[in-house]
């Protein structure tokens, strides 16, 4: 057997739980080289931890039913006005392979997005509030890989529909609904980044400072064991674990509604606490 031992990690966003296994090589280290043992954690993470798993862990800490999902499309109009800041910022545009140009409208649309932001979020500050955002920018149908005119996804907090119209109306149309009241927000994560494929998995998502960024628990594990969800906790997605024979040290990760949560719901079957609902001012 390889020397080393597991390590169990632990993030709780929101009302949603994640646990992952990790294997670290080597004796376990104590007092200050306990910072080798978190530089191979991070390593590990980054290799079994996807965008995916890092938007939906911002989505379940800082949004609830009642927020919104926004998107925001370009008219011809706003097409005219990428176009036209690519050509600026790259002279040979009209000369570049499709793939090039579309990449080019990409980072073009990018910009614009952060535009729209920054006039929501200093209007918001004009009404004494903060905007919390997190957005995507996508050129390609999720399901399908083919392309489409470039766009733009939002989680943003409740009340803000009216502001993005009127600062998006130059760049086309937009279009919005409450976030429903599943517990899991990971299908949403999922679904937007499906959409991605122009940048960098780090990067595929861009998020406002002030979202509440959940911290990891570290703990050794004294065994192999299978992960376990806490008492009282809903098991939402489990890993297939492997025996010690099959696994070859794989990760196990498990993701669930916290206990605490699934008291409050009271045998709601999404998990969400009746607090959170009334906090949101839910109407439906």
């Amino acid at each position: 057997m390889r020397e080393g031992y597991w390590v169990v990690r632990t993030y709780e966003s929101g009302i949603i739980g994640e646990k992952t296994k990790f294997w670290v090589s080597g004796q376990r280290p104590a007092g200050k080289s306990r910072r080798r043992e978190k530089a191979e954690l991070k390593k590990q993470e980054q290799n079994e931890y996807s965008a995916v798993k890092r938007m939906a862990r911002l989505m379940h800490a800082n949004f609830r039913h009642g927020d919104l999902l926004i998107g925001l499309d370009y008219s011809g109009a706003g097409m005219e006005k990428l176009i036209s800041w690519a050509k600026k910022k790259n002279p040979g545009f009209a000369d570049m392979p499709e793939e090039e140009r579309q990449a080019v409208l990409f980072e073009a649309a990018r910009h614009q997005a952060e535009l729209c932001i920054r006039r929501v979020s200093r209007a918001v500050r004009l009404e004494g509030g903060e905007l919390k955002y997190i957005c995507i920018t996508s050129d390609m149908d999720g399901d399908t890989g083919e392309s489409v005119q470039v766009h733009h996804h939002l989680m943003v907090q409740a009340d803000c529909a009216a502001l993005f119209i009127e600062k998006w109306r130059a760049m086309g149309g937009v279009h919005y609904d409450s976030i429903s009241r599943q517990a899991d927000y990971t299908p949403i994560a999922e679904y937007f980044l499906r959409q991605v494929r122009r940048v960098k998995d780090e990067n595929k998502f861009t998020s406002s400072r002030n979202l509440v960024r959940p911290q990891p628990k570290d703990r050794a594990a004294m065994s192999d064991a299978e992960l376990r969800i806490p008492k009282g906790a809903k098991l939402l997605f489990l890993q297939e674990y492997r025996s010690r024979g099959e696994r070859s040290y794989q990760p196990q990760y498990i993701r669930y509604i916290i206990p605490q949560a699934c008291r409050e719901a009271g045998g709601d079957s999404d998990g969400e606490p009746e607090a959170n609902r009334k906090r949101k001012g839910d109407t439906q």
